[in-house]
């Protein structure tokens, strides 16, 4: 193997190699028998096998090998611990062993004809905390392996995780749910709240219903021959191939197959040949479709698993377009969602993520509530959305005419002809004024009177940074490091996370760039950790209490954020959620790690990178001289700041009105830690929506703030209002604020510069 590390990292880089795989493959064993092929071709080894994991046997079954004896395939089952393969399970560790044999742990299997393969190497297959199994390769000359090819086989084992999750689901499982549809009436205007800015007027759609409803309604028509079957499954292969090809440019970081469940499903004989089985007998090809639907639909839904749970919206979007592809639509009928407004209960990120790739008109959420990360990505792929408190809404017939404005955050439904040439005119004018416009740079801003504030970039997706260098933005203020994780279907190996990172740091040139390292946990939870629901997830495992109690998954980032920042001198790592100095020092500790490993593994990498935390914890208002003689730089994410100090859920509208940003203690917790830094020396920028609140912004210069990480669409709006004014003003209103008690008279003040 060693030699040919550059034709794996071609393999790891290129995942067109795996999407042929999984389209091209006759059914799952043909799939895992071509992946080891590739690896074992791509790695040089005589042998390469994988083990999937049985959770209800609690035993490895090796499911697919090449230099094994094959009729072992199947045959060969061990525990957890037992054996060199079910070691590497247990302790979900790498096993590397120059001479296999002279291993206590090693268990000769007599079926396998494997005593002639001396080296051998293991690493675990799985995503975030959920086990999938195992990959192996092996070779005859003893000590071959060396730490290089572990490395490169566990980027193999990661990059593999989610097709084979999914492999190793449809080879198990047991149970189903149903949706109802009646007639709305009187739903013809709703108030709600904008979540992604913009206009959407189209045909609506139901989502979790629309092709739900097709599997779980018996229909009076089934039809559809042998023949019609096979075709629709043809023209879904394609469908899906396409889809997966509009994710993929639309959005890079998805570049894992986001329809992996799909495609698996299309290949599974459990699935597709039991339908053509039910055709041969007799039944039309629709019916069958239905009918091995609901079986499966019933085999996920009782899972305990959440991350299973979740895989019961695949099978329902497959079976539809199955059935949608035996018998067309009609236009008012259901269909898929392009051009489409979606209305939903509730979307996952990865839901939105397909939604995007069919091009969905606009989102309405009808429960209610929005989780900021959800509303992040539509503001980000410009997707408009609304929500409302209006569960009705669910129950509307399909394709019926819905108008979507994102901006004040009204839906129609319906609307009149008078509604829609009104919106028609404002959305007319509004491009011709964007047309008109010349770019605006605004990297830097100066007060009327000189003082330079930078002006930072808030980055979520990487479809965002040709605007933050159209705008000549300053640098990268922070990326958001979870969104690649929110966006996909299973955990991003660490060559994943790299190609992301890497093209972040190239993007901005010589410009400082601010990973935050993952804030998962709280709302931001993907199905894929597993991780238990909790009752108060605010104040849960999330953030950095998420990422140190899973040391693999922080050291992976880590490591691909340093490789990535090997050619840059100004790369900041930061820490979210600290709340005592000790946390900070740890978490300092395993980037200290990395460093050490990634020079001793001969790794590029960026070996001075800046270390900051994340101030959103009142904790660390009090002991803010102590983390600034440890932290290389601050940014306030006020946004939790707020959050923590009112204790308000600022989710929750029903104490929405206790929110409150101008609130005196919220005013001079943050003049405090400013100042705290400044007399240390450190930098300190501000992050969250009092960012680019203009009547805040008098107050956060004159605390002392120069620099502001925000949307780079607020941009032009913050610069022209920073320009505005005078940081002798600004200080001398900084002062009378702080010297107020009630948020009554932080109102008079503010409005008194307001008049100014």
């Amino acid at each position: 193997m060693t030699g040919k590390r550059d034709d794996l990292l071609n393999m790891l880089c290129d995942l067109s190699d795996l999407s042929a795989l999984v389209a091209g493959s006759e059914n799952i064993e043909n799939f895992l028998q071509r992946t080891v092929a590739l690896v074992s071709g791509h790695l040089g080894t005589p042998v390469c096998s994988i083990y999937l994991y049985d959770e209800t046997a609690d035993e490895l079954v090796l499911k697919a090998t090449v230099g094994l004896n094959p009729e072992a395939v199947g045959r060969v089952r061990m525990g957890s611990g037992q054996g060199l393969v079910g070691t590497v399970m247990a302790t979900r560790q790498p096993v590397c062993e120059g001479r296999a044999s002279n291993n206590p742990q090693f268990r000769y299997f007599p079926e396998t004809d494997e005593l002639q393969y001396e080296s051998f190497l293991a690493v675990p297959i799985q995503k975030g905390v959920v086990k999938i199994g195992v990959l192996v390769v092996q070779h005859a000359t003893p000590d071959y392996f060396e730490t290089s090819d572990v490395m490169a086989l566990k980027a193999t084992g990661a990059q593999l995780a989610a097709v084979l999750e999914n492999a190793r689901l449809l080879m198990d499982l047991q149970r189903m749910c149903s949706i109802p549809e009646r007639p709305v009436d009187d739903l013809s205007f709703i108030k709600g709240q904008s979540a992604s800015g913009g206009f959407a007027f189209a045909r609506a759609t139901i989502w979790g219903r629309s092709h739900g409803r097709l599997v779980a309604e018996p229909a009076v028509d089934d039809s559809g021959t042998m023949a019609d079957f096979l075709r629709a499954v043809k023209k879904t292969g394609e469908q899906l191939n396409a889809l997966q090809q509009q994710c993929a440019e639309r959005l890079p970081e998805s570049a894992a197959l986001i329809f992996a469940a799909h495609f698996m499903m299309l290949k599974d004989p459990k699935f597709i040949d039991r339908m053509q089985a039910q055709i041969e007998k007799g039944d039309p090809a629709s019916r069958a479709v239905r009918e091995v639907a609901r079986y499966y639909l019933d085999l996920f839904a009782d899972s305990p698993h959440p991350y299973i749970r979740e895989k019961v919206s695949d099978i329902e979007d497959l079976a539809g377009r199955l059935l949608n592809n035996l018998v067309p639509p009609s236009p008012d009928g259901n269909g898929d969602s392009h051009g489409r407004v979606v209305i939903a209960r509730e979307l996952y990120p990865s839901e939105l993520l397909k939604l995007a790739a069919e091009s969905v008109a606009g989102i309405v959420l009808a429960n209610g509530g929005v989780t900021s990360h959800v509303a992040i990505i539509c503001r980000s792929l410009k997707i408009p959305m609304v929500v409302v408190q209006c569960p009705d809404l669910m129950l509307l017939p399909e394709a019926t005419p819905v108008l979507v404005d994102g901006e004040v955050g009204n839906v129609y439904v319906d609307p009149s002809v008078d509604i829609i040439a009104r919106f028609d005119a404002r959305n007319q004018a509004r491009e011709q004024v964007t047309a008109q416009k010349a770019p605006v740079r605004v990297g830097s801003a100066h007060t009327r009177d000189g003082t330079r504030v930078d002006l930072l970039a808030n980055i979520n997706l990487l479809g965002e940074l040709p605007l933050a260098r159209e705008m000549d933005a300053a640098g990268i203020g922070l990326y958001r490091t979870e969104f690649p994780f929110l966006i996909r279907p299973s955990l991003p190996s660490e060559t994943e996370q790299y190609l992301v990172y890497r093209q972040v740091v190239a993007a901005m040139g010589d410009k400082p760039v601010v990973f935050r390292t993952l804030d998962l946990g709280g709302e931001k939870t993907p199905a894929y950790t597993d991780t238990a629901k909790e009752a108060n997830p605010e104040l849960g495992l999330r953030s950095i209490r998420f990422t140190l109690a899973y040391r693999d998954i922080f050291e992976q980032q880590v490591r691909a954020i340093l490789r990535a920042a090997a050619a840059s001198d100004s790369v900041g790592i930061m820490f979210p959620l600290i709340s005592s100095v000790d946390d900070f020092l740890l978490a300092r500790q395993v980037v200290g790690d990395c460093l050490d490993r990634l020079k001793s593994d001969g790794l590029d990498h960026n070996d001075h990178p800046a270390i900051g935390m994340m101030v959103e914890l009142p904790a660390v208002v009090e002991t803010m001289a102590e983390f600034a003689a440890e932290a290389d730089f601050f940014a306030v994410g006020t946004n939790d700041f707020v959050q923590y100090m009112l204790g308000v859920d600022r989710g929750n509208k029903r104490v929405a009105d206790y929110y409150r940003p101008e609130h005196p203690s919220v005013l001079r917790a943050l003049a405090r830690v400013v100042r705290v830094a400044g007399d240390h020396g450190k930098p300190i920028s501000i992050c969250g929506e009092m960012a680019h609140d203009e009547s805040m912004i008098p107050f956060l210069l004159g605390i002392g703030i120069r620099r502001l990480s925000i949307d780079p669409q607020f941009m032009p709006a913050v610069h022209q209002r920073i320009a505005g004014l005078e940081l002798g003003p600004c200080r001398d209103h900084a002062r009378a604020l702080l010297a107020v008690g009630s948020i009554a008279e932080v109102h008079n003040v503010m409005a008194q510069f307001q008049d100014r």
